[in-house]
């Protein structure tokens, strides 16, 4: 009988030790915007953080807010390599990795320069395939993880205003479903999540006061929603919910129709 007991005793302190352990989630670009606000769920729901982005002095006051364990990294995505790096080194720091969230954005307003869009694509196409590659080649070999993007609803046509920043944005979600497809065909349970964004009120870009938006949400209650999308491990996650509607018109809408709208 005391054998019995011991070797219960033995199996419930496995089982809680697992189930205490804290899981680890990075965020690329936490320093503003979605990316703080959900930063700031994760560390409620017992996640250990790594925060990036390039604005440490941001990451410092996050990482002070958040009160639970955390780590620090300066990248810069839009220099690819080293962001890569750098990226490898918070993964060993922090001892490992289950949850990546991409929420870097270089979009500050239609300016179709050469500067800005040269900067768009450095850092929402290059810098995100760098994070999402160093991410995937580590869920690889430890057979498991989920990576989570941000992508937007620019990302369903090609917007007139800013071909770029919706090139740029369909690249997302397309390599997002390429590697879910890829995970799938090689049997990996890797989960990839597109966060397909409509407006939402973010430090740089308040689209409330902006004539003509609608629908706009507050950032708190977009990083609530994607926070619901990592749970549930969606596929593709609307912000809000509603935008499916749009996404759904924008599809089935004729060119013709669509440049009248002037998108």
């Amino acid at each position: 009988m005391s054998k019995i007991f011991s070797l219960f005793f033995i199996f419930f302190l496995f089982f809680n030790s697992c189930a205490s352990e804290s899981k680890r989630a990075i965020v690329i670009g936490a320093s503003s915007g979605m990316g703080r606000a959900v930063a700031k769920l994760l560390a409620k729901e017992g996640y250990t953080l790594g925060l990036a982005s390039r604005r440490v002095n941001l990451l410092q006051t996050l990482q002070q807010e958040i009160g639970s364990e955390s780590y620090i990294k300066k990248i810069d995505v839009s220099q690819h390599e080293e962001a890569a790096v750098k990226l490898g080194e918070l993964i060993d720091q922090m001892g490992g990795l289950d949850l990546i969230l991409i929420c870097s954005s270089s979009y500050f307003g239609f300016d179709n320069s050469w500067e800005s869009n040269k900067r768009m694509i450095d850092v929402d196409v290059g810098g995100f395939w760098a994070m999402a590659h160093e991410a995937i080649k580590y869920f690889e070999k430890q057979g498991y993880g989920h990576l989570v993007g941000i992508s937007s609803i620019d990302g369903l046509r090609g917007s007139a205003n800013c071909p770029v920043y919706s090139g740029a944005k369909a690249f997302i979600s397309r390599y997002l479903e390429g590697i879910r497809n890829m995970m799938l065909k090689k049997n990996i349970p890797i989960y990839v999540t597109d966060i397909v964004p409509g407006w939402v009120d973010v430090e740089h870009t308040v689209f409330s006061q902006i004539p003509g938006t609608y629908w706009v949400s507050k950032k708190e209650d977009a990083a609530k929603q994607i926070v619901d999308a990592i749970k549930t491990k969606k596929k593709v996650a609307y912000i809000t919910k509603r935008w499916q509607i749009i996404a759904i018109l924008l599809a089935l809408l004729p060119d013709y129709f669509y440049n009248k709208i002037n998108f």
